[in-house]
């Protein structure tokens, strides 16, 4: 391959990672984006013993679940029952907006008219645990809250929630808050990558630079897996779903790798294309597309925020660095010289 195809070869997989990727929040998955806006459960009221609520891992979704012979129907927005939960399963009221408004994360415009009549009931699981994403406990986004405005460096409680059910004939709500949590200050992150990836550069160009390489490639892909692996449970969808969510990442993982093998068996010089695209894929699909990690309190994870946060930087940091060395030693391929003549031998 020469160059000048390399160089198209790795644009083309910069282009296709970064509109693969995009500005998700959490990298590798399609689930909800980064906020300072935090969702609280604070529990069923009055508490019922078989009947657990819960919220899901994204934080918004709620998770209905009952045991036994209790069965609890939960209340649309216009108190029109939307949900039955018993030990037979999960029904929904067809003839409930909710159904369709809870479909989507962002409320739609479109008016939905209210229908009139009995319910009528469409098991949608056999599994007696009910999750639905309601919009009464989120964020809507739109303007900031008056009180966030006038004080947004302090941590508030913005509204209080209810969710109207009937448990067994008798009324009872899911309650909790929504709470204003301030964000990080992302500068402290952006210092941290540019330390990074500058120690890097620096150390590139030292007796230790195979080392170095191969540490910073190791690390690459370890942070990435670690990432991965904290933002799983917020992908929403089923397996299929998680996979194609996570082909950015895997992708990364493999890119370092495939560099780092090239690296022990063939230099640093030959290795070059394979760190440039590993640094690549890295800065893009860990770095560049988690950015509002950095920058926001609550974000989709299962690692500690901090932890999180510093997975990002690491991408940030060490994929600019080896990106810019691989793009640095880049060789053309050897060109074709005619063979030397033996100047002691005279022409006939």
């Amino acid at each position: 391959m020469s160059r000048r195809h390399l160089l198209l070869f790795t644009a083309a997989c910069f282009g296709t990672l970064l509109l693969s990727a995009g500005p998700a929040g959490a990298h590798g998955t399609g689930g909800p984006p980064a906020s300072n806006f935090q969702t609280i459960l604070d529990g069923l009221h009055p508490a019922t013993p078989g009947v657990d609520a819960r919220l899901g891992p994204d934080r918004e979704q709620i998770e209905l679940g009952v045991t036994g012979s209790t069965q609890v129907i939960v209340l649309g927005y216009s108190d029109e029952p939307y949900l039955r939960i018993d030990r037979r399963g999960v029904f929904e009221n067809r003839n409930s907006r909710a159904v369709v408004i809870n479909r989507s994360r962002i409320m739609t415009s479109v008016p939905i008219p209210i229908r009139r009549g009995p319910p009528r009931w469409s098991k949608v699981s056999s599994d007696p645990i009910a999750r639905w994403h309601d919009h009464r406990v989120h964020w809507m986004g739109g303007a900031p809250p008056v009180g966030v405005s006038r004080d947004p460096s302090h941590a508030q409680v913005i509204d209080e929630w209810s969710i109207p059910l009937v448990v067994d004939g008798d009324a009872a709500a899911i309650t909790g808050e929504l709470r204003w949590q301030p964000p990080p200050r992302a500068w402290i992150w952006w210092t941290a990558a540019a330390a990074l990836g500058s120690i890097v550069l620096v150390g590139l160009r030292t007796g230790w630079q195979p080392a170095v390489l191969m540490v910073g490639l190791v690390v690459m892909g370890g942070s990435e897996a670690l990432h991965l692996w904290g933002s799983w449970p917020f992908t929403r969808g089923g397996p299929a779903d998680h996979l194609a969510d996570a082909i950015p990442t895997l992708a990364a993982i493999a890119a370092c790798g495939g560099a780092a093998v090239s690296l022990r068996t063939r230099g640093a010089a030959a290795a070059a294309p394979g760190i440039l695209v590993a640094g690549l894929f890295v800065l893009i699909g860990g770095g560049l597309a988690d950015l509002p990690t950095l920058s926001h309190s609550w974000i989709p994870s299962r690692l500690d925020p901090v932890l999180a946060r510093a997975t990002v930087t690491v991408a940030l940091g060490l994929g600019t660095a080896m990106a810019i060395f691989g793009a640095l030693h880049l060789r053309p391929p050897p060109s074709a010289t005619a063979p030397e003549v033996d100047p002691s031998i005279a022409p006939s």
